[in-house]
């Protein structure tokens, strides 16, 4: 454990005391609560020991019981810590003003063997229980506890609380230090947090700054206890570190989440049972993510239910059972392998797919369509549905985003679009796009009044690029719910264009992200609340030029002018950690440099990296003119981030092969997860008409990305 709080001289009891005297307000009860520092004899170690107790206002002169609240210092501090914080002087306004319940606050001294990773014997876990029943035995507590801790405090606050869950109601962790390697998985908060139900009735608070230190572990804390469905408070502070001054700020916060859990307010956690009858057990087709198909015949899946043989299945061993258990008999040749080795026989061979649950599905699994639309779409004649008392699948917790990269109706394509017209560019993608909850496209040139034509008012020269208004229709036309501001070109034409454009925009109630009418309008993340399931979207340009920026400084190169959010680093550290804090899933999409490749160069990569280290849970590049790799990226956190670092071209006038194919990505975010990922590549036709890619087409492009990706 890293030394985290500078050490500081124990303050006087007495000056304590003092700072505790509040005006009291409560008639019954005119007398300010008592704080002072005592010893005990630990039973444990053997030798006297120091805690500092706080008892409520008229405890000597009423026979009533309190909760006991045991809060624990940080790395070298002490037992004064939570009162240098001004933890107790809230907690006696709050008692006096009525809004926290009278309480014993319990604060021991660790000294060394609080930093010691011992869990038996003379140990600090130990230590702190011996404590408590002696406290208990002493003063007159009524059975109920909570705990908390700050940095090394909040460890043990949760090593304690979640090895004995019974003996709390509450913990709370304000920068817990939490490590995979600090202690075995017996004493381990991170592998402990695995046990609690859903339904728990410990009410848990995590909290950390945007630049806290410690932020690593917490993170895989709160992932741990939102893969378990396990509620929980999770608040970061943005700009907030790893210091008293940050622990200080917010120090109202944690006294409300201890008094509201002593109070028993807020909403006990229960198992989710309404509207179970409405699911059904759903079994999809689904291959490794680099296999070089993307449907399957109906036809071949009913000559496999018919149990027919098809050398491309493997299923899994309980798979398998689990069909027969539905009156599904597989021909007996059919590829059975253990559950653990499934994903690598789909990884091992390209050509091969499986059977298996729809809540089985993730990143690294593929679903795969039938008859070349997605299962999703057409459950009514799907054989692979059944009724069950364990449903698997409800299409109102399903929520579908498809993103799309680059989209300027500009230059070629604009007159392409003008020969051709916009119903016949949006036919080749229309039907697939319009089945997604939420498309996403993005918005590369203005609409200006007298485009094509340059003016003097156009500021990228000769490369200067608009829209028609008419040709605008296509975002109509494709059912367009989320436009992507970031485009580089968009303040060609000029600042009032963007305006002007921003004003179309919103009149057709598009969500707008990533730019605005003044830098705050730009950084603005969009919240989207769908079945069940919030999602924050941010998004941002990397390179420039310096005025498709917005930029709110009058005296700044360019003045005052609407654009697009800057990647800059500062804002983005503090916003996305805020972010993923808020919501479910966290989507970044990012305008960045463009490069000639089908894969990312280093510095591209690092970068995508670091917006997933900050928050991100997926971080696409929609500005690439050539379609690129992708990669499943391990945070320290422990969560799994899907990168895809370009999608190539939509709308664009670009003619050599890599630049006319493109994918389309479908994710699939269920109960507030992202399940998987849809890959669907595609080609533009005519300059100006993108259609999916299909048959040999489709199975050589998927070959020549995945060689680029190095899957084979």
């Amino acid at each position: 454990m890293q030394r985290l709080i500078p050490v500081i001289a124990i303050v006087l009891i007495a000056s304590m005391a003092a700072a505790l005297r509040l005006e009291a307000q409560d008639d019954d009860c005119a007398v300010a609560g008592t704080l002072s520092r005592e010893t005990y004899f630990s039973s444990v170690s053997s030798h006297e020991r120091k805690y500092t107790i706080y008892l409520p206002p008229c405890y000597d002169a009423l026979e009533e019981r309190y909760p006991l609240l045991l809060l624990l210092h940080g790395s070298d501090a002490n037992d004064s810590q939570w009162t240098r914080l001004g933890f107790l002087n809230s907690l006696e306004s709050a008692i006096h003003q009525g809004s926290a319940p009278p309480m014993i606050v319990l604060m021991p001294y660790g000294g060394s063997i609080a930093n010691r990773n011992r869990f038996n014997g003379i140990s600090y876990d130990a230590i702190l229980r011996d404590l408590v029943n002696q406290a208990e035995g002493r003063y007159r507590a009524n059975g109920a506890r909570a705990i908390g801790g700050i940095s090394r405090g909040g460890f043990w606050a949760y090593q304690l609380g979640l090895r004995f869950p019974n003996d709390f109601i509450a913990i709370g962790g304000h920068s817990p230090y939490f490590d995979r390697d600090h202690a075995e998985p017996a004493d381990n908060p991170l592998y402990l947090a695995r046990q609690l139900r859903h339904d728990t009735h410990l009410r848990l608070w995590l909290d950390r700054g945007t630049n806290d230190h410690a932020s690593d572990g917490i993170e895989q804390m709160r992932i741990i206890l939102q893969e378990g469905e396990v509620p929980h408070d999770y608040v970061v502070h943005a700009g907030g570190d790893h210091s008293e001054a940050t622990w200080r700020r917010f120090v109202d916060d944690y006294l409300q989440f201890y008094a509201s859990a002593f109070a028993g307010d807020g909403e006990t956690a229960s198992a989710e049972t309404a509207g179970a009858e409405r699911g059904v057990e759903l079994w999809l087709p689904a291959a490794g993510f680099g296999a070089l198909r993307a449907s399957i015949d109906s036809a071949d899946l009913g000559a496999l239910i018919a149990s027919q043989f098809d050398e491309r299945l493997v299923l899994g061993e309980s798979h398998s059972e689990s069909l027969r258990g539905h009156g599904i008999e597989l021909h007996p040749r059919t590829r059975i392998v253990p559950d653990d080795k499934l994903f690598y026989t789909l990884w091992r061979d390209k050509a091969s797919f499986t059977l298996l649950p729809f809540d089985q599905l993730h990143l690294r699994l593929r679903p795969l369509w039938l008859d070349d639309v997605p299962v999703v779409d057409q459950l009514a004649r799907y054989p692979l549905v059944f009724q069950s008392a364990n449903p698997n699948f409800r299409n109102d917790e399903l929520t579908r985003i498809t993103l799309s990269g680059t989209t300027a109706l500009a230059r070629h394509t604009l007159s392409a679009l003008a020969e051709i017209g916009v119903e016949q560019a949006a036919s080749g993608i229309g039907d697939y796009v319009r089945r997604s909850d939420i498309f996403h496209m993005s918005h590369e040139a203005s609409i200006a009044p007298s485009c094509p034509q340059h003016t003097d008012a156009v500021l990228g020269g000769v490369n200067s690029m608009c829209m028609q208004r008419d040709h605008a229709r296509l975002f109509d036309i494709l059912d367009v719910d989320v436009v992507d501001l970031t485009g580089n070109h968009i303040n060609d034409f000029g600042y009032q264009a963007f305006a002007e454009t921003l004003d179309h925009f919103e009149a057709r109630g598009f969500g707008l992200v990533g730019g605005g009418r003044n830098l705050e309008r730009a950084r603005q993340p969009l919240i989207l609340e769908r079945n069940g399931t919030r999602i924050g979207w941010l998004a941002c340009n990397h390179i420039g030029p310096y005025y498709a920026f917005a930029n709110d400084d009058p005296a700044a190169l360019g003045g005052r002018r609407p654009g697009n959010a800057y990647c800059r680093g500062g804002w983005l550290r503090d916003a996305l950690p805020l972010l993923a804090a808020e919501v479910d899933i966290v989507l970044m999409t990012v305008q960045y440099r463009e490069f000639d490749a089908f894969q990312p160069e280093r510095q591209q990569r690092l970068d995508f990296q670091t917006y997933a280290e900050w928050g991100a849970d997926i971080v696409v590049g929609t500005a690439e003119h050539k379609p690129m790799t992708f990669e499943f990226y391990q945070t320290r956190r422990g969560e799994t981030a899907f990168i895809h670092y370009g999608l190539g071209n939509l709308f664009f006038d670009q003619l050599p092969w890599g630049n006319r194919r493109f994918f389309l990505d479908t994710l699939y975010i269920y109960e507030g997860r992202l399940l998987t990922v849809e890959l669907y590549p595609g080609i533009i036709d005519d300059r100006a008409r993108p259609r999916l890619l299909a048959g040999e087409d489709l199975y050589n492009f998927l070959h020549f990305i995945f060689v680029q990706k190095n899957e084979f």
